[in-house]
């Protein structure tokens, strides 16, 4: 297509004249063979033939602009795959690849340069702004000079899609389609309604805006609708073909595209006038679009004028004026008794132990994870309990794995708002269940312990785990664990540092059975600058069994062999003397008090007076 040619359909376009995109790219390419976690723009280098075939069957089904095969192909997404000095080299191939599929259309056919946002919503916080628009930039000039228009789609929130059009203009003097994209309730990933954002992308330099991906057609129609109310731009929508299914290594979805049709008809009438498809829609799909707009003409619009911004609620402002959580017990010793989670039937003698160690001196109470799969109480349902019955604040624990993030968001939101605030993450093992753990996708979790202190921050500072804004700022004060019986204790280190930087306000060590070794250790974290108080735990009462079982079959873990044979002495010579037993916690907890801010002591069982004595000893040496 000869210059003139792309000018004529680009004045279509800001005219209001119906023009259809193509459809999904990375559906097509998955149904091709490829597999799920390849990297897709990279197959612009090493299956050309395929990338452009793909573009010619969409430009045969009535396509008028073709997307090249670029989204996610910047240097931050492309460090996924080891490509990220690849990315003029993708970019420029994806172009081409576009440019040659179109050439010997039979109708005139745009070639736009698909630019997604730099990072996934959830990353987009930490991720500086400046990163990311280097990020986009580098993308964008590569592009520029091989398509005719840029299209910056799938975008979760507006500061991201406004931040990416002033890239795009500073950066080259293509036409640019800015798409965000909506959920089912009809608002981005932030929260932000169609509205709000066609009153800020009608005032940037962009020559239509529009709705893409995650939803299908039904939830779109209103979007496209009020959107269209509040701007005098041309409206674009490219709606999913609906829920993907994923069987086995293929994602499915729903074969619609009769349905695509009539909605077509919808989306005119609604105000659009750019159709297309994105994830699981195919050439049927833009076919069956570009058939039923044939004849449509662009309905004429009266835009209202643009929404004012609004007023941060009442909730938020005071959410934010609020102190920031922190530790509560600064420059105290604080004495933390680590109950296990019961069963049902438990729970009188369970509420019982627990009221005789708080009277014992016991300034808060924690609750161990269950040794999985016992059938125990949550250790959150434990922990409420606790703290409405026994009147004590709880240390919760909580584990990554196994968990997704959705689901951990959602057990920690109904855990803060029954009055829990101080947390534990824990990366955890996968669950075992028969003859393997339970991992039958290859990675067991969302995230790491590092990963659940950063959701867990966000959600304080009001940001859930996909970068959409909520109602209120939570107060979870969040600790992170400390392995002094690492045996590679260098990695160790860095992950606590890690903890640090990703929101962490204390850290719990894991059982001490080296005291001598625990204090060389928290005296290194010291020398690196962590000075988040410390709690360190002890299990006094665990047997040598325990003791062995973490050396000979932990990987992690390292306890001398001496400390293994003073144990065996000490419990041998001294199992029916609780008073050696409290002198050595005592102990411990002095060589290291210069290091450590509170103790966390587990006792297993019912309250005995062993631990009874325990707490007492420890409760007066914090009065000392």
């Amino acid at each position: 297509m000869d210059a003139q040619q792309a000018w004529t359909l680009l004045d279509e376009i800001r005219a209001g004249q119906v023009v259809v995109c193509d459809g999904a790219m990375g559906t097509m390419l998955h149904a091709a063979g490829v597999s799920l976690d390849r990297s897709l723009p990279e197959l612009n280098v090493s299956r050309p033939a395929l990338v452009r075939d793909l573009h010619a069957a969409y430009v045969s089904a009535g396509a008028r602009i073709v997307q090249t095969n670029t989204f996610g192909a910047n240097r931050l997404r492309l460090a996924g795959w080891g490509l990220e000095n690849n990315v003029s080299e993708i970019n420029i191939a994806g172009a081409r690849l576009a440019r040659e599929a179109v050439a010997g259309a039979a109708h005139p056919v745009l070639v736009a340069g698909s630019v997604g946002p730099a990072v996934s919503a959830p990353a987009v916080r930490r991720v500086p702004a400046g990163t990311r628009a280097d990020n986009l930039r580098e993308q964008i000039a590569a592009l520029c000079d091989w398509v005719d228009l840029l299209i910056l789609e799938t975008f979760g929130d507006l500061e991201s899609l406004v931040q990416a059009v002033e890239v795009a203009s500073s950066e080259s003097h293509l036409p640019v389609v800015a798409q965000l994209t909506f959920g089912d309730d009809g608002r981005t990933l932030r929260g932000e309604d169609p509205a709000e954002a066609a009153g800020v992308l009608s005032d940037l330099p962009v020559i239509a805006l529009g709705a893409n991906c995650t939803v299908g057609p039904a939830a779109l129609v209103g979007v496209v609708a009020e959107l269209a109310r509040n701007t005098e731009l041309p409206v674009s929508v490219q709606p999913n073909a609906g829920m993907p299914q994923r069987l086995g290594g293929q994602v499915r979805y729903a074969r619609n595209a009769a349905y695509f049709a009539e909605a077509a008809h919808r989306f005119v009438t609604a105000g659009a006038t750019l159709l297309g498809g994105c994830c699981g829609t195919t050439p049927a799909h833009v076919r069956a679009i570009s058939q039923a707009v044939a004849a449509l003409p662009p309905i004429q619009r009266r835009p209202t004028p643009p929404v004012a911004a609004r007023p941060a609620a009442p909730a938020a402002i005071r959410a934010v004026q609020q102190p920031a959580p922190a530790w509560p017990w600064e420059g105290e010793l604080v004495v933390v008794v680590g109950l296990q989670a019961p069963n049902g039937g438990q729970v009188p003698e369970f509420l019982e132990q627990a009221t005789t160690l708080r009277a014992a001196g016991a300034e808060m109470l924690a609750i161990l994870e269950a040794a999985p799969p016992a059938a125990r109480i949550s250790p959150v349902g434990a922990a409420v309990v606790v703290q409405e019955r026994v009147g004590r604040e709880v240390l919760l624990p909580v584990e990554a794995a196994d968990r997704n993030l959705a689901a951990l968001q959602a057990d920690l939101l109904g855990a803060h708002a029954l009055g829990l605030r101080l947390v534990v993450c824990r990366t955890g093992s996968p669950r075992v269940a028969g003859d393997y753990p339970l991992d039958p996708g290859g990675t067991p979790w969302d995230v790491d312990s590092v990963g659940l202190i950063a959701m867990l921050s966000a959600l304080n500072e009001g940001i859930d785990w996909r970068g959409v804004a909520t109602a209120e700022h939570t107060r979870f004060v969040i600790g992170g664990a400390l392995h002094t019986a690492a045996r590679d204790l260098g990695p160790e280190l860095d992950r606590v540092e890690a903890k640090v930087r990703a929101g962490a306000h204390f850290l719990v060590t894991d059982v001490i059975y080296d005291v001598e070794e625990a204090a060389r250790v928290l005296g290194v974290v010291r020398a690196r600058g962590v000075s988040l108080p410390v709690l360190a735990t002890l299990a006094p009462f665990s047997d040598i069994r325990t003791l062995q079982r973490l050396s000979y079959e932990v990987p992690e873990a390292s306890i001398p062999l001496s400390v293994l044979a003073d144990a065996a002495r000490r419990q041998w010579h001294h199992r029916d003397d609780p008073e050696q037993i409290i002198e050595f916690a005592i102990g411990a907890v002095e060589k290291l008090r210069h290091l450590i801010s509170g103790v966390v002591v587990h006792v297993s069982g019912r309250a005995n007076e062993q631990a009874t004595q325990l707490v007492s000893a420890l409760a007066r040496l914090r009065a000392s």
